[in-house]
């Protein structure tokens, strides 16, 4: 059975009296939390915005300068963001732009991930490819060439930091989740086959388990999976929650110990709870 946390939803028609005409989320691709300041950040990609959400469940704009944002990740001080063919940062505590590179060939830039120092790690869903960004020097970007995802189609991406690899979920059914070692010359291998279909967002929690959220083959509606180490191509799908609408790139709070969807198909957000305990001195080091 899943447990489900305290929750809280923010419903498209609900927000008029908290943000002004516009700002509200429509269509939300992906929430990363930012614990320095107790708040979630989350792309709206019908309306191209950034939306900040409070604790206490107020909502402002963070930014209306992406144009269709899809996934997210704070790195560094940096909001990077998915645009279009475009990988743009902002600062997270003025949100002024300090970062436009254009991926060449980029087709549908879709997940987002990084190593937490130096490096981002996106998937083009379209052009079934992984790509990495040496973005030290937020000046001059340095992408790396794209590594081929063979015939499935990466959505989500997690940097799994202990086993230096990079997890892809990916489209379609019997959905895969593929594992890519970070070493010169490596190309992705199935990791996990489930029976789920379209998985789009994945995160990992406290312990190391992958979850994934994805759209169908669950028991109702879209849902939530974790699937606990040791990994193998048979691992069993531990259920979270299900009845979701379109759950996208979703992020694991070390703060709270949450799990943040962003449902796309009914312009809602929802929290819910992980295994995990909440890490009360959670510090957050990305400004």
């Amino acid at each position: 059975m899943s447990r489900l946390s305290h929750k809280w939803v923010v419903a498209a028609g609900l927000l008029a009296p908290l943000l002004a005409a516009g700002q509200t989320l429509s269509g939300p691709e992906s929430v990363e939390f930012h614990p320095r300041l107790g708040r979630s950040l989350i792309s709206s990609t019908d309306n191209g915005t950034i939306v900040a959400r409070a604790e206490d469940g107020t909502l402002s704009l963070f930014t209306a300068a992406p144009s269709a944002p899809y996934g997210i990740e704070l790195l560094a001080g940096t909001l990077f963001v998915l645009d279009s063919g475009r990988i743009k940062g902002y600062d997270i505590d003025s949100a002024m732009e300090v970062m436009n590179l254009a991926l060449s060939g980029a087709s549908f830039l879709n997940g987002i991930s990084s190593n937490g120092v130096d490096t981002l790690y996106v998937s083009d869903f379209s052009a079934k490819t992984i790509r990495s960004i040496d973005v030290s020097n937020l000046a001059v970007p340095v992408p790396a060439t794209p590594i081929s995802t063979g015939s499935s189609v990466p959505n989500g991406v997690v940097y799994d930091r202990i086993g230096n690899r990079l997890l892809i979920a990916t489209w379609g059914s019997n959905a895969k989740i593929l594992a890519l070692d970070l070493v010169p010359g490596a190309t992705p291998v199935p990791l996990i086959n489930t029976t789920l279909a379209n998985i789009d967002g994945i995160t990992l929690d406290c312990r190391g388990a992958i979850i994934v959220a994805a759209w169908s083959g669950c028991t109702s509606g879209g849902c939530l999976r974790r699937f606990d180490p040791p990994f193998t191509l048979g691992s069993p799908a531990q259920s979270i929650v299900d009845g979701l609408s379109a759950p996208a790139d979703i992020d694991f709070d070390p703060a709270s110990a949450r799990i943040g969807v962003p449902q796309s198909g009914n312009d809602t957000v929802s929290l819910h709870a992980s295994t995990c305990e909440s890490a009360l001195f959670y510090g957050d080091f990305e400004r």
